[in-house]
């Protein structure tokens, strides 16, 4: 049940109904506090459907216009790696790098 109207009849008949999409925690504070006397468990889960907010549909915002050009990577670069070793900027089309030494006992 996801109209509000229903919620609160769900609160006024039996409160713990009202919340139960709320999870557990808060089902069971209101449970504990419906069952000695009724009256708490209605106020609090009142003020749970009342204070729910309604969501909102998702903003979209559309960029239009023209891109600017891409900038040209810089050819034979290089970067030094986390473990000392060395290698030449390629592309990002996953391009094998060259020259590319291991420091294991592989040769190439």
């Amino acid at each position: 049940m996801n109209s509000r109207a229903g919620k609160i009849f769900l609160a006024v008949v039996f409160p713990p109904l009202a919340v139960i999409d709320k999870g557990c925690g808060t089902v069971l504070v209101v449970s504990l506090l419906t069952f000695p006397l009724w009256f708490p468990g209605f106020i609090v889960a009142l003020l749970i459907v009342l204070s729910d907010k309604t969501p909102h549909e998702p903003q979209l915002v559309e960029i239009g216009g023209d891109w600017p050009a891409e900038k040209e990577k810089n050819k034979g670069a290089y970067i030094r790696l986390a473990d000392g070793e060395v290698a030449q900027v390629v592309e990002d089309d996953h391009a094998p790098l060259d020259g590319f030494r291991r420091k294991n006992n592989q040769s190439n």
